[in-house]
């Protein structure tokens, strides 16, 4: 997905989302993050944006999708499906293999069986018998397995409830409710260089009845991988009254490498509980490249 976004240009995703007119722009960065395999409406969007060949990615999704239920066909022409940047769909529970039915004992030329052969009479029901439990445990596992990777191909954007949640926990302080506004500084998509040190401001809006007291807004993926963008823990938000907006900012330093960074963020206490356990997570999302070498010209000069 993001090689066809590439080949046109790379637009942005607030762009994309405004040629859809019919899925926000953080469902798409989600989709090409590559963190989860994209219901097939997310892809369909993206691909539409694009200009994609939607028949072919719609069987590239299948595939994706059938990898991620234990059920895609190794051997396919195409092999098994695959995200863009190299990632395998969301992984589910592996179906159980079949419990194999061990050999009767059998008597070798010229020496004594150690114990009597088996009948073939009495053997036929008992093969049955296990070949209807493993066919029983195997379909018990697919319904696991589609029961779980529902589960993860849910994704989030902000801190706004997300309402296709199937069991939202709701807020944790009746009537309490965020909204999100603007990304003030570095939109999604802004490229920076390795080591460049940059300040991520976002405004949202106190959107319930609850004051807002000694809040703040810490990172998800604690402690955060080697490799990733180097931020605080969390940064605070000032005090916010019912139906005011304020500006949150963040100090973050690149990776020493190129390559893309995402981090999101959710609302906490001082004592880190979450107070919208079901919302989507604010986020910044940059491209990390190598700077430019400086050209022999400039050099000279």
């Amino acid at each position: 997905m993001q090689a066809l976004r590439a080949a046109n240009g790379n637009p942005s995703f607030r762009k994309l989302a405004g040629r859809s007119g019919r899925i926000s722009h953080t469902a798409l960065h989600e989709a090409v993050a590559g963190n989860r395999l994209a219901s097939w409406a997310t892809t369909r969007e993206f691909v539409r944006a694009c200009g994609g060949d939607e028949a072919a990615w719609r069987a590239r999704w299948e595939r994706a999708a059938a990898l991620a239920l234990g059920q895609a066909d190794e051997s396919s022409p195409d092999g098994p499906a695959t995200f863009e940047n190299g990632e395998r769909p969301a992984e589910s529970e592996p179906a159980r293999p079949e419990p194999a039915i061990p050999p009767a004992p059998l008597a070798t030329s010229g020496a004594p069986a150690e114990s009597e052969p088996v009948r073939p009479e009495a053997s036929r029901p008992a093969r049955r018998f296990s070949r209807t439990i493993a066919v029983v445990a195997g379909i018990i596992t697919i319904l696991v397995a589609v029961g779980g990777a529902g589960l993860m191909l849910r994704s989030g954007s902000d801190e706004t409830p997300d309402p296709a949640a199937a069991t939202p926990a709701g807020p944790r302080v009746s009537g309490d409710r965020s909204r999100f506004i603007a990304d003030v500084t570095i939109p999604d998509g802004t490229s920076v260089t390795t080591n460049e040190t940059f300040v991520k401001v976002w405004e949202i809006q106190n959107s319930g009845t609850v004051p807002w007291y000694g809040r703040y807004l810490q990172r998800e993926d604690l402690p955060p991988a080697p490799g990733s963008c180097r931020t605080p823990d969390r940064v605070p938000i000032g005090n916010t009254l019912p139906n005011e907006r304020v500006k949150i900012s963040v100090t973050v330093t690149a990776p020493d490498r190129p390559g893309s960074c995402m981090v999101k963020w959710k609302m906490v206490d001082e004592q880190g509980r979450l107070f919208f356990p079901s919302a989507r997570p604010v986020y910044f999302l940059v491209n990390v490249v190598a700077p430019e070498e400086p050209s022999p010209e400039a050099e000279a000069n």
